[in-house]
């Protein structure tokens, strides 16, 4: 009898376990015995920098040798920081497998690297932002199929609606990031924003944006012909520090992003986009 119980008691357990990690509705903080000898991520006075990234149908061999590269390097240059990583990765049930075994193969050569990992689903995700999303794909979206147009690079400007409400700063990263230096340094950058800031992006050096403005710069005649294409290359996506407490509030950014603003903006400037409208 205390057999069978014990089997019933084992099968509830696993049963429990598995509808957590695999109901997609569920945020999962992944901390394992073998990732760290100081379990850090649980103690809240301890500080946080919180991370997001997308990582979806990372089977293509070009996404995954990325997110091995941008994960080797958050915890190799970490430095001196003491704080916890908390690192929100927004996946598919497919790439899941792919990116644990990534983390947990660097954690092994990186324990002192206090990490904290939240899963939330693509899907999921997607329902909340829809409404937010439409109109930049609307009007931003390239050519159906490329590269640019999956779903995936219009989520940042909407992760206010995704994050925790307790959540006040973050750091959003595209899967081809490599750190140079601590993630530390740059989310201290949070502390120069001015009192109305909300996002903190650097420009853009490629000249993509001097090239996709050239009905408007042929529009407004000569002087802006001729000006240098460092002044139209606007600013880059690929690391946005979203300062989400203020974005929550704020009803100037919420109209920012709304279909009518965003459509008198892209007849104003003649505008045809190759990725998010967080640029314009």
């Amino acid at each position: 009898m205390r057999t069978y119980a014990k089997c019933i008691i084992v099968l509830t357990i696993f049963t429990i376990l598995v509808i957590l990690y695999f109901n997609p509705k569920t945020r999962i903080n992944v901390k394992s015995k073998a990732l760290s000898s100081i379990n850090a991520a649980a103690d809240k006075t301890e500080p946080k920098v919180s991370i997001w990234i997308s990582v979806t149908k990372i089977a293509h061999g070009h996404l995954l040798t990325k997110f091995r590269r941008f994960f080797k390097s958050l915890v190799n240059q970490r430095g001196k920081c003491q704080a916890v990583f908390e690192l929100n990765v927004i996946t598919d049930n497919t790439s899941r497998p792919t990116v644990d075994s990534v983390i947990y193969e660097f954690r092994k050569q990186y324990k002192e690297a206090l990490l904290m990992l939240v899963y939330y689903d693509f899907q999921d995700v997607l329902k909340i932002v829809e409404n937010k999303i439409e109109p930049l794909k609307r009007f931003f979206q390239s050519s159906k199929g490329s590269y640019y147009s999956d779903d995936v690079f219009y989520l940042s400007p909407a992760l206010h609606l995704v994050a925790p409400s307790s959540l006040k700063k973050a750091i959003i990263v595209d899967v081809d990031t490599e750190f140079q230096s601590s993630i530390c340094d740059l989310n201290s950058i949070f502390n120069n924003f001015t009192k109305t800031q909300l996002f903190g992006l650097a420009p853009e050096m490629s000249p993509v944006y001097h090239h996709i403005l050239w009905k408007w710069r042929n529009y407004k005649g000569d002087k802006y012909k001729t000006q240098k294409h460092s002044n139209f290359n606007g600013l880059n996506s690929g690391v946005i520090m979203s300062y989400l407490e203020r974005i929550r509030k704020s009803t100037e950014y919420n109209r920012l992003i709304s279909p009518e603003w965003i459509s008198s903006a892209v007849q104003k400037y003649l505008f045809k986009a190759t990725k998010t409208g967080i640029h314009l």
